[in-house]
């Protein structure tokens, strides 16, 4: 007889999963590990609670019930651009559009950033750029405020930021090395659009002590951040230079202005930058104030930089050396790119900062968006009460951009890796 065959054992069962108590997951989890977890911390979790409620509760209160914004509608286009568009400043003729061309090119500019990226950072910043500037055409002024002619050039950085767009993904224009040239001239564009030319029809010139406004904080901290990157840049690698004479300048540079407060650079800039030009050389407040803000802000960014220089292993040093790369070229090509990578949060820090510094040029006699509040309360009785509303705004505005160059920042940070190996 044949043997039998002995059927294998069935397989034992798989136990099923044990699940985490509710406790540690989800939104409950999240809850009793960060808040609750222990009685001091859910005393400390009330308390902060409590005060966090009432304080929403009486801000929300004056925001809505309280305060009154209409001194903030009054005030309008000029927080934009202070006296640009006065009588005084452009007699006989309409000089609102030059500023608002300058708006559509870089509306444009922003479509071709976000062509070219395609990265969600670069998408929003286009298109709530974009938005919001449009909808201030929906503002109800009246047409003697604010004619059709002023709500179309608004409306039209919709279709400027789209044909931006266009230009970069189906041109030759959609490279960072053409779009950083283009941002470039637009800058200049725009400086001579709002500066005028002589002879030229539409373009009468407007003297700079009319340039106001969020205008002026904008054309002073573009092209400080601007030119202070490789200022610094370049002060950074001189004082780690061996020439001894270079070094020596360089930090001489970088201590004076970094012990100097800006606002007495300020001052000075009214007596001492005028000495280092021919006497027919045209110097205005406004170029005056560039130069100051610009080589204070290089002289932070070259510690900065050099701070990243520092913080890099020599072994890269020697390994280019050991590749048989000159200096030069172990400097641009190794070694300064990751310097500057590892001090990006410093980097913007310090651009923030030069922002925010733009507001003190009030010192010299220059309107900016701070000092255009303070001038229209103080000189207007029946605003007086209402000082809080306009600084709150001005607040708003300052956050704004502030927290869109952070967010850019950490995006940035994240996209290259920083801080992980």
């Amino acid at each position: 007889m044949a043997a039998q065959t002995v059927p294998p054992p069935a397989p034992a069962p798989i136990p099923d999963p044990v699940l985490p108590p509710r406790s540690e997951v989800g939104v409950t989890g999240w809850l009793h590990a960060n808040l609750f977890s222990a009685w001091y911390n859910t005393v400390l979790t009330l308390v902060f609670g409590l005060i966090i409620l009432l304080a929403l509760g009486f801000g929300l209160n004056w925001v809505f019930n309280t305060a009154e914004w209409t001194v903030v509608v009054e005030l309008g286009g000029r927080f934009i651009i202070g006296q640009y568009n006065t009588e005084a400043a452009c007699p006989g003729q309409n000089c609102f559009w030059r500023p608002q061309v300058a708006l559509l090119l870089v509306m444009a500019l922003l479509g071709m950033a976000w062509g070219m990226s395609g990265n969600r950072v670069a998408r929003v910043m286009a298109l709530v750029s974009a938005g919001g500037t449009a909808a201030l055409a929906l503002l109800p002024y009246s047409m003697e405020t604010m004619g059709l002619d002023v709500r179309l050039l608004l409306v039209a950085n919709l279709p400027a930021l789209a044909l931006g767009w266009a230009l970069a993904r189906y041109t030759s224009l959609g490279t960072g090395a053409r779009i950083a040239m283009l941002g470039v001239a637009v800058f200049l564009i725009t400086l001579l659009l709002l500066r005028g030319l002589p002879g030229v029809p539409g373009l009468r010139p407007v003297s700079v002590i009319y340039w106001g406004g969020l205008m002026l904080n904008l054309v002073l901290a573009v092209g400080g951040i601007t030119l202070s990157l490789p200022i610094g840049i370049a002060l950074a690698l001189g004082r780690r230079s061996s020439l001894p004479v270079v070094k020596v300048l360089c930090v001489t540079f970088i201590e004076v202005f970094r012990g100097v407060p800006l606002i007495t650079l300020l001052f000075m800039s009214q007596v001492l930058v005028p000495l280092a030009f021919p006497e027919n050389f045209p110097l205005n407040s406004l170029l005056r104030a560039g130069i100051v803000i610009t080589l204070f802000s290089a002289a932070y960014m070259a510690e900065n930089i050099r701070g990243g220089l520092q913080a890099l292993h020599s072994g890269q040093e020697e390994a280019a050396r050991a590749l048989g790369l000159p200096g030069w070229e172990t400097t641009l090509l190794i070694s300064l790119p990751q310097a500057i990578r590892n001090v990006i949060p410093a980097i913007v820090g310090q651009f923030i900062g030069l922002f925010k510094d733009t507001s003190l040029v009030y010192i010299i006699g220059m309107l900016d968006i701070v000092e255009i509040g303070r001038v229209f309360v103080q000189g207007n009785a029946e605003y007086r009460a209402n000082a809080k509303e306009v600084f709150v705004f001005v607040a708003l505005v300052f956050w704004v951009f502030t927290y869109g160059m952070s967010y850019i920042s950490q995006r940035i940070e994240e996209h290259l890796g920083v801080g992980r190996r």
